[in-house]
């Protein structure tokens, strides 16, 4: 099955689930008070982050790999501009287009030389000073996954139907350095029913 098409059946699933604001964003409110740009929502999925940003008087570019998940934002969301975007390819914007990325769970499913890529497309599209937050999964995020399935790379595995990445706090410095100055924390949420282990980031272009 295409990357696409089960992400497509993730969201048909939860058509009529509603966004629900998660208080990550809330930690960043310096970063938030400087954006002067639209945000960028960078594989929005259900829409949480979008929401917690609308609410706040934020305009959002909402974009995901799966039609359905903007069809689903369409739906609850009024005057939110959705685009389709493949994060593994070259990102449809202009250089230095955001103050703000926000990439919640959505950087934690690429090997390691497309993660590298990621990060530089991110770096090309934020403006001089602009943040990325991202939420990615942490090694120690068992009760999703990891250390499981069939192994690709060193904390990459094929599970639950996937790929999917797990960072080490060293990993994640290694790699959103990339963008710049990263600060890098562990963090935990509960949307799914049971605890998921996180890391935090906040990457400052430099």
């Amino acid at each position: 099955m295409k990357f696409s098409e089960y992400w497509n059946q993730v969201h048909k699933k939860r058509s009529d689930v509603m966004p629900i604001c998660d208080d990550w964003l809330e930690d960043f409110e310096d970063v938030l008070a400087s954006c002067k740009t639209k945000v960028l929502d960078l594989g929005c999925g259900t829409g949480n982050d979008t929401l917690f940003l609308t609410r706040n008087g934020f305009e959002v570019i909402a974009c995901d790999y799966s039609q359905v998940a903007l069809d689903n934002i369409n739906k609850h969301f009024e005057g939110v501009e959705t685009k389709l975007v493949d994060i593994a390819q070259v990102l449809p914007f202009e250089d230095n287009s955001f103050d703000l990325v926000i990439a919640d769970l959505s950087l934690h499913y690429f090997d390691t030389e497309t993660t590298k890529s990621v990060m530089r497309e991110i770096k090309r599209i934020l403006t001089p000073n602009g943040s990325l937050l991202a939420r990615v999964n942490s090694t120690e995020d068992v009760n999703f996954g990891a250390g499981q399935g069939e192994f690709i790379e060193e904390n990459y595995y094929f599970v639950n139907g996937y790929n999917k990445r797990f960072f080490t706090l060293e990993d994640a410095k290694m790699f959103f350095s990339i963008i710049g100055e990263a600060q890098v924390q562990n963090g935990d949420m509960y949307r799914y029913g049971k605890p998921k282990q996180l890391i935090v980031i906040k990457a400052t272009k430099k």
